[in-house]
């Protein structure tokens, strides 16, 4: 299955559950309901420098690759557990499922 190319911009809810930030998705990955990728807020803030968004962890059961993506919201299904796998892109443009083995929440690095 090929997928299509290109960039969306998205809104990615913070574990505080109201800050709403601004960012690129890939548009395949954005389109995927269990990554809970929120729509564009016209005029949003962009992810400040040095915050890191909370990421799902996995291993392909096939492959024995490890892989991660990104979600957009604590509510996502990828995040409360109802949705235990999700797929990332190969090199060679084939999908490979990964597994979830762990969650890591989201890194904001603090102003001095």
């Amino acid at each position: 299955m090929a997928l299509v190319r290109g960039m969306v911009y998205k809104g990615y809810t913070c574990d505080d559950g109201t800050t709403v930030f601004q960012t690129l998705v890939d548009a395949d990955e954005a389109a995927i309901a269990a990554r809970g990728w929120a729509a564009v807020t016209v005029g949003g803030d962009f992810i400040p420098r040095g915050f890191k968004e909370r990421r799902a962890n996995g291993v392909s059961a096939t492959t024995g690759r490890r892989g991660s993506c990104r979600v957009g919201s604590t509510t996502a299904d990828l995040w409360t557990g109802v949705a235990t796998t999700f797929t990332v892109e190969a090199d060679d443009n084939t999908l490979d499922t990964m597994t979830v083995t762990s969650r890591t929440g989201e890194k904001r690095r603090l102003s001095h």
